[in-house]
Formats: C-alpha cells, sequence, structure tokens
C-alpha cells in the first residue's frame, strides 16, 4: 500500500512527506483520525472506492478494513447516543442528469464511506451556499451544475444493522459534527423538490433495508468460502467469475506465482486458476498447459489434494467440451464427478455444479434426457442455497433451457433462459461474458421461434457487443455472435 501511494505522488514532495509520516505512526485505532485529515489518504482511499477497481482496492485493503472495523465498533454506542430519530445532512454538486433522475422510491447505494454532517450550515458551506442568503453559486435548474443538500431521517432502532457512527470524537475536525456511513449503505430516497428561490435541491433520504438481507446473506456465503478456500484464491476467482475481469484476474494470479515460493501450498490451485482463465478467453494450449501442470502437482499430494485433482480434471474436461472433444471431455467429467463424490456428499453445491458440467457434455453427445436429469438434480440441490449461489443456478436454468429448445419444448426454454439472464443480470457484471451467453441462446431461439425478430436481434446485438470487449478477435463465440448478427440482418432486408 504503501508503496503504491508514493507511485501515485511521484515528485510531490509534500504527499510523499505524508506518505512517510503515515507509513512510520499509522495504528488501526486511528483509521477515522487519518482518514478525516486533508491528506493524501481521504484522497487516495476516495479515488480507489470510487473506480471499484478490485485490484486497487485489494491494494488498501488494510486501511478500508481497520475503517470498516471501527466503525462497527463505534457504532454499537449509537443506540445510546441516539435514542431517537435524527437528522443528518450532506451537500453534493450533482449533474443536472443525476439530480433529474432521482425519484421517490428509488434506491440509492454509496460506494464508498458516506460523510454527513448533524449541521445543516456545514452541509451547506461545504459546497458553497451563502451562509447569510441560503442561495448556490447556481443560477438555475438548467445548469450543468446543480447543488443539492441531502437530508437524511436515522432511526436506529428501525435499522439496527446499518453501520453508521458519530466521529466527532475521532476526526481531526470535530466541529464539523461528522456522522460517517459505512461502505455499501442504502438508502431510499422520500421526496425530491427544487427551491426556485434559493437554487438548491432537498432531496430526504431515509436508510433502507430492502438489499440487507442478501448483505447478510453474502456475508455468511464469504465466511463458509473461506472455512474451504485460501481467501487469496477466492479473491483471485472472483476477479473473474464475479466481475468477468479476467485479465485483472490472470495478473493476480500471475503475481502471486512470483511473490510465493515455488513449494507454496496454493501454487497448484494458482496454476489452476491461470488454466481456467486462459479457458474462458479462448487460449486453449496455453489453458492445457497450465491445467496440465496443476494436475501433475496435486497428483503428487494425493489423497490430500483429491478435490482440487478433481476439480481440475474437471476443468480440463471442460476445455475439452469447449474444443469439441466431447468424448475424452465425457471420460474425464465421469471421473472428476467419481472423485467428488469420493469426498463430498451428494447435496454438496459442488456436486450441482460438477452436475451441470456433466450434463453439458451429455447435452453434447446428444444424451438429453441424461442431460435433463442431471440438471433437475443440480437446480435442487441449488435452489436452496440462496442468492450467493445465483451463478451455479443460473447455469443450471441456462442448460436446461438449452436441452428443452433441442428437445423441443420451446415455451418452457424460453422460460429457462429469461430466469437465468435475469439472475446473471443481478449477480454479474452487465458486461460478464455468461451474460452474453445467454443472450446469444436467446437470440438464435427467439429468431428460430419467428416470433419477435426485432427482440432477437437486440439480444443477438448485446452478446456481441459484450464479447468484442471482454474476449479475445478470434474467440470462437465471438465469432458465432458475428456470424448470428450478419445473419439476422440479412433475413430481415429480405
Amino acid at each position: 500500500m504503501i508503496f503504491e501511494c508514493r507511485r501515485n505522488y511521484p515528485g510531490c514532495r509534500s504527499e510523499l512527506n505524508q506518505i512517510e509520516e503515515f507509513g512510520r505512526s499509522y495504528c488501526s485505532n486511528d483509521a477515522i483520525n487519518w482518514y478525516t485529515r486533508d491528506f493524501f489518504l481521504y484522497r487516495t482511499i476516495n479515488r480507489a472506492l470510487r473506480t471499484e477497481d478490485i485490484l486497487v482496492l485489494y491494494t488498501y485493503r488494510f486501511f478500508i478494513i481497520d475503517m470498516c472495523k471501527r466503525l462497527e465498533e463505534l457504532k454499537e454506542s449509537m443506540t445510546i447516543r441516539y435514542p431517537s430519530s435524527f437528522h443528518v445532512y450532506r451537500g453534493s454538486k450533482l449533474s443536472r442528469e443525476e439530480v433529474e433522475q432521482l425519484r421517490a422510491g428509488d434506491l440509492v447505494a454509496t460506494n464508498g464511506f458516506f460523510s454527513c454532517s448533524r449541521s445543516l450550515e456545514i452541509a451547506q458551506a461545504f459546497i458553497g451556499i451563502d451562509p447569510i442568503t441560503g442561495i448556490s453559486p447556481s443560477e438555475g435548474r438548467e445548469d450543468r451544475q446543480q447543488y443539492a443538500i441531502f437530508e437524511i431521517n436515522i432511526n436506529l432502532t428501525e435499522t439496527p444493522d446499518i453501520v453508521v457512527a458519530d466521529v466527532s470524537d475521532e476526526s481531526v475536525a470535530p466541529q464539523e459534527n461528522e456522522i460517517l456511513f459505512s461502505l455499501g449503505t442504502t438508502f431510499a430516497v422520500q421526496q425530491v423538490t427544487y427551491d426556485d428561490e434559493h437554487h438548491v435541491w432537498h432531496i430526504e433520504l431515509i436508510l433502507s433495508t430492502e438489499v440487507n438481507h442478501i448483505n447478510q446473506q453474502y456475508k455468511k456465503f464469504i465466511r463458509d468460502k473461506l472455512q474451504e478456500y485460501d481467501a487469496t484464491m477466492f479473491f483471485g476467482n472472483c476477479l473473474g467469475d464475479i466481475l468477468g475481469d479476467y485479465h485483472g484476474a490472470m495478473r493476480f494470479f500471475y503475481r502471486q506465482l512470483r511473490i510465493k515460493p515455488i513449494d507454496d501450498e496454493c501454487r497448484p490451485n494458482t496454476l489452476y486458476h491461470l488454466a481456467r482463465i486462459y479457458r474462458c478467453i479462448g487460449l486453449y494450449s496455453q489453458a492445457i498447459n497450465y491445467f496440465r501442470r496443476a494436475m501433475l502437482l496435486q497428483r503428487r499430494r494425493l489423497p490430500q489434494s483429491g478435490y482440487d485433482y478433481a476439480q481440475t480434471i474437471s476443468g480440463l474436461a471442460m476445455l475439452y467440451s469447449e474444443t469439441g472433444h466431447t468424448k475424452q471431455s465425457l471420460d474425464l467429467q465421469t471421473k472428476a464427478v467419481n472423485i467428488y463424490r469420493t469426498y463430498l456428499p451428494e447435496h454438496h453445491e459442488a456436486m450441482a455444479i460438477v452436475y451441470n458440467r456433466l450434463a453439458y457434455v451429455c447435452y453434447q453427445e446428444q444424451q438429453y434426457e441424461r442431460a435433463e436429469s442431471l440438471l433437475s438434480v443440480a437446480l435442487s440441490v441449488l435452489k436452496d442455497k440462496g442468492p450467493m449461489n445465483y451463478t451455479g443456478y443460473a447455469t443450471s436454468l441456462d442448460l436446461m433451457g438449452t436441452v428443452k429448445w433441442t428437445m423441443g419444448v420451446k415455451d418452457e426454454a424460453v422460460v429457462y433462459l429469461t430466469e437465468a439472464l435475469k439472475m446473471r443480470e443481478s449477480f454479474l457484471t452487465e458486461d460478464h461474458p455468461l451474460v452474453a451467453r445467454t443472450c446469444y441462446t436467446l437470440a438464435k431461439l427467439h429468431a428460430e421461434m419467428e416470433k419477435d425478430h426485432s427482440t432477437a436481434m437486440s439480444y443477438a446485438l448485446r452478446a456481441l457487443r459484450i464479447r468484442e470487449a471482454k474476449l479475445t478477435k478470434n474467440h470462437r463465440e465471438l465469432i458465432l455472435s458475428s456470424e448470428l448478427v450478419q445473419q439476422l440482418t440479412q433475413k430481415n432486408i429480405i
């Protein structure tokens, strides 16, 4: 973190001196004090949180974790300090488009630490509102830049899980009466009005618990996963699987190979994850190389590494299925399932994931009834596992839709595929390759059903845009998307 901070301020003597002071004297309990200083740290952390660049956030994770922990600690005294509801204020400069999009009932989520004040005057002064007249620098609501005062009603007895703290006692500016919300706090918009006399927007918010149950499930999911997986491997895996940032994940895992000793126990899994990334972006020869290197190390550690060995075999089988070697894929995937069964109960989520993979190769081998049966088992296992298993459940739905389509049950296929897309959109990034995969299938299905050409074209174009941004130029899926758009365009002309 210190190295990265120095790199961000080359030749800036003042900031570099601040960085050196931070490196010498920082301790975890002082996180809020350091954060509230007019210092390099505030700007650096907020820039990292705004960009949502996971690798950058990983670099600053120690300080961010310290901030979250300290806010959690201070939160415990908030109900005593504020037994009844109270209001806080935040002054913000927004673009005209941003503020005009806000509507009563909308949910607003923060992507950083959200700072407010118990004092309206301080919130107004923060954005340059005249303290005497109350008029903003804006000339009217047609200006590109608008001035807004957010008024937030806080009732801690109704929202006990929201992490918010009065940090004035630990701030370098206690006179600002600062109230700080932790990462990801969600608010509901109550009212949006414009004050024509003072050229200021007034936006009333309340704390929302609508997504809190998902956050709680997510935390449980992470805790459970960290019981099974190394935290570093899990983080890198999320870069690719959830965010679709394959190149970022690749840099992360290559860095692990560089900095960890050659006999590190995570080295086989690092090689496995690199193999998966190469497979996902269509560089199959590199993927095979890394799969085989991972398997070689894992075989040496059997039986302790049996689960990881089965996982790698399954990954290699997926590669063979994607490259048309379905017989070889079926043999390997069956072998992986048999190994998994010696380590896992039948209703473990990992069994459902490997059933998805086996079902796909069965589908390729035209064993449709067997594929349908495997997917039914996978769906029943994953259905009750909660939203954190949306990726596996969505894959089951997607494959079931494809199988139903092939078996001639097209209306059911549309239902399965539409639900798969909805889940993938809710959990993955909107430009994730898996979103493109479902869009592509829906495009082909709608085109075949000949009910709505515009719907088919819409799905096809969305799949193509994502694949152009995420995949290599010669990737098979990108080529297929380009061909589909051309076919639909020609059909429309005819």
